[in-house]
């Protein structure tokens, strides 16, 4: 039995709307797998969206921090690293992708969200003047799944 390995990128997904940052907006996986096999076939080919097709999946989408973790297999994950950047749109929303971290395994990607969110709350509270805006960014912390 032969085991494949994978390798999870977990990336930031910023919507776009004339250069400027609008809300969240609803991000389905199927969109987000669409998008990201168009913008590999525009870049590699039909060669580039065949080798990874067969384990692309996304993992984890979480729609109030707009991020997501996209499984790839290993070897062809460089084909996706490298047309990540230049994927434009998601259905028919206008994004930009901006690659956070590259994982071998799901636990990994995991830990660094924890501490990327820590990180979020910390400069957050140091800009925080009272304790009433304390805790509104505790309480929008906690709604996210790896806040505090």
């Amino acid at each position: 039995m032969v085991r494949f390995k994978n390798r999870y990128f977990t990336a930031e997904i910023i919507p776009l709307d004339n250069g400027h940052t609008v809300q969240p907006q609803n991000l389905k996986t199927y969109d987000i797998l669409k998008s990201v096999l168009a913008a590999t076939e525009q870049i590699h080919g039909e060669f580039g969206a065949a080798a990874i097709k067969n384990g692309l999946d996304v993992k984890y989408c979480n729609e109030s921090t707009q991020i997501a973790i996209i499984r790839c297999r290993h070897g062809p994950h460089r084909l996706l690293a490298s047309s990540l950047p230049f994927l434009s749109s998601i259905g028919k929303r206008k994004v930009q992708l901006q690659s956070m971290y590259t994982g071998a395994t799901l636990v990994k990607c995991y830990k660094f969200l924890k501490k990327f969110h820590q990180e979020k709350m910390n400069e957050a509270l140091k800009m925080c003047r009272t304790e009433e805006e304390k805790k509104k960014i505790f309480e929008i912390m906690s709604k996210t799944k790896y806040g505090l």
